[in-house]
């Protein structure tokens, strides 16, 4: 069994480019980067998981396929431990009903913080990162639709008021195609808010939940 490995700048001499008794090895590369990870042409992903997910500083994400393919995500090396603006790790991530395509948040270590909050939403199918979307605040919450064809967000004050931005994108183009704002009253959605905003509301009201460690593609129903 052959490793698939790619030169990355410092990041590549993070990754090892041993063969593991769990099958190949390949490190994400760069949203910009023109070659990709591929997987089989009938690949589906079996699994999603983190190496340290109790603490604030995540280890690798790593997107498990049925033929053996480990792509593995790092996190970039910093200066200084904890230094503002470097990644701290993953959150929130998720498989979408295609088995293809994957998804998580990239936590950050921000100014006058003292925990790592989500700022990127981050988009991977078939062996290449094709989306990142970043509003400027928080990531609350975001979940994929029809399929992994689209993503609904809700984004947000790390402190201070619950009103929330929702938005609606599409994948293949990165286009919004919806956005809906909570009421600053009742800092809910109004009742006339769409589906795919309320679905995102009711994650929110729902208690916090510590970081899954393993995350399986969901059951076969349809997106909303």
């Amino acid at each position: 069994m052959k490793t698939i490995s790619h030169q990355r700048l410092l990041v590549a001499l993070l990754v090892s480019t041993a063969v593991s008794a769990e099958g190949l090895h390949a490190a994400l590369l760069p949203p910009d980067a023109s070659a990709s990870v591929r997987p089989t042409a009938d690949g589906k992903i079996a699994k999603v998981f983190v190496e340290k997910p109790d603490e604030d500083e995540t280890g690798s994400l790593h997107i498990v396929y049925h033929d053996g393919l480990d792509v593995v995500q790092i996190v970039p090396p910093k200066a200084e431990p904890k230094a503002e603006g470097s990644q701290a790790g993953f959150s929130e991530f998720k498989v979408a009903r295609d088995q293809e395509s994957v998804g998580w948040g990239e936590t950050y270590w921000e100014c006058c913080q003292s925990y790592p909050i989500p700022l990127v939403l981050t988009l991977y199918r078939s062996g290449s990162i094709i989306r990142r979307i970043r509003q400027g605040q928080e990531l609350w919450a975001w979940s994929f639709l029809d399929g992994g064809r689209k993503v609904a967000t809700v984004w947000g004050l790390t402190h201070g008021p619950e009103v929330g931005d929702f938005q609606l994108y599409d994948v293949a183009t990165g286009r919004m195609l919806a956005e809906v704002f909570g009421d600053e009253a009742s800092q809910q959605l109004k009742s006339d808010a769409p589906n795919w905003a309320q679905d995102l509301q009711e994650e929110l009201d729902k208690p916090a939940r510590p970081l899954e460690r393993v995350v399986f593609p969901p059951a076969d129903a349809p997106d909303r």
